[in-house]
């Protein structure tokens, strides 16, 4: 069993025994006087430090843990991976609205919220049915079906995403909902919804990878020479998916990180750098029903954080995502080659000033890859859906399955209906 493995295999067995408070469990890089270093750790992460004379001998949090033959310290810390200092990226890092607490005079709105053909990543994209709006990450090919699809998250796909079969989910379903970019206009839709990833509650002990969903593609929004782009980044090639040894090493390497986001814009060049963090569990609050969170476990997930060259050593900068941003790819510089590492879908809010997200969370290319079934679009000839007259198929009672094979068609889980 490689080193990787084990140590993949180590977060997994903490999570299985953390408690309540806890709120990720990673492998990444040490805090030591508010700064960050580069010295590796395992770092739990809790709603709140306790004193040790409040804890329970079971309670308490090694300085070390054995894995395989070496030995690596632990991180405590409070909020999720919260460091003990942020400051605020250059001033044309913020130059996007919503955000002028950072930046009061110089606030626009970003262009990835245009209008924009051909269609390409980082972009706003809009369920035109429920006008929830996020970020389409990229373009790539649903191996299910060889067609062009978008990708985004499912909480941007669809409010209440969880299995049918957990408790209290809530009614609703997205099948056949008109998907836009970047509004609810009739002239503005590029596809209809297609799949999506079934959340597990942490409740039943369930363990997700992925935050993901698919919707088809018109032909006519498309460049097979211009769509595997990135809105608002310089690089002109079409990016490959990471292999799982090449995420499994970012802790090793100093990368460069890109994303692009309907918010906060492009972000990794010029400046302003986007940098790994972490890597592990992670708990998220997603919505169960109408008015109900329930927390999700999220394994295996990359945690990046944005600085610069202005950046205090061992600081890092507000806002390397923001709401709005969730469904953009996460991409990274490999050896002089742009591959998709991620795909984002949260961010952290601890730090101070409140509520300034500090981190950005992105589910892994290979679980994504895995999970929807899809492959790069490098520019190939692929096929389009056909979105005209889709079959649907009604299962009685509240199904776990994510998809199901009738008559040798394949139908994917859309949601309940009553």
């Amino acid at each position: 069993m490689s080193y990787t493995q084990k140590i993949k295999d180590k977060i997994k067995e903490l999570a299985d025994n953390s408690s309540e408070d806890c709120t990720s469990i990673s492998y990444g890089f040490k805090e030591s006087g508010g700064k960050l270093t580069k010295e590796k750790s395992i770092i739990f992460s809790f709603k709140k430090k306790k004193k040790l004379s409040e804890l329970t001998s079971a309670e308490i949090i090694p300085q070390n843990i054995k894995i395989g033959d070496e030995v690596i310290k632990t991180d405590v810390q409070e909020g999720t991976n919260e460091f003990a200092a942020y400051e605020a990226c250059p001033s044309n890092f913020y130059f996007w609205s919503g955000n002028n607490a950072l930046n009061p005079t110089g606030a626009t709105t970003p262009t990835q919220q245009n209008t924009i053909r051909p269609i390409m990543g980082g972009l706003q994209i809009r369920n035109q049915t429920k006008s929830w709006v996020g970020t389409m990450g990229f373009i790539a090919v649903d191996k299910d079906t060889d067609s062009l699809v978008g990708v985004t998250n499912a909480h941007v796909m669809t409010e209440i995403f969880f299995e049918a079969n957990q408790p209290s989910r809530g009614v609703e379903n997205v099948f056949g909902d008109d998907m836009g970019q970047p509004s609810s206009s009739v002239s503005q839709q590029v596809g209809v919804t297609k799949k999506y990833i079934p959340v597990k509650s942490n409740s039943l002990g369930g363990i997700n990878y992925v935050d993901g969903a698919l919707f088809t593609l018109d032909s006519s929004v498309v460049d097979s020479n211009e769509s595997y782009k990135y809105y608002g980044l310089s690089f002109s090639g079409a990016p490959t998916f990471a292999t799982t040894s090449e995420i499994d090493d970012l802790i090793s390497n100093e990368w460069d990180f890109f994303s692009v986001g309907r918010t906060t814009g492009a972000k990794g060049e010029g400046d302003t750098k986007l940098r790994f963090s972490s890597i592990g569990t992670v708990y998220v609050n997603n919505k169960l029903n109408d008015t109900t969170l329930t927390t999700c476990r999220y394994d295996e997930c990359i945690s990046y954080i944005a600085s610069a060259s202005t950046t205090t050593n061992g600081n890092s900068c507000y806002y390397p995502i923001n709401s709005g941003d969730s469904g953009s790819a996460l991409l990274a510089n490999i050896n002089g080659e742009i591959k998709i590492i991620g795909l984002c879908f949260a961010g952290t809010t601890s730090g101070s000033p409140d509520g300034y997200f500090t981190i950005g969370r992105a589910c892994r290319i290979d679980k994504v890859a895995e999970q929807l079934n899809i492959e790069p679009f490098t520019g190939q000839t692929v096929n389009y859906s056909n979105t005209l007259n889709p079959q649907t198929h009604y299962e009685i009672g509240f199904s776990n399955l994510s998809a199901t094979t009738i008559g040798g068609n394949k139908f994917f889980q859309m949601g309940t209906v009553n």
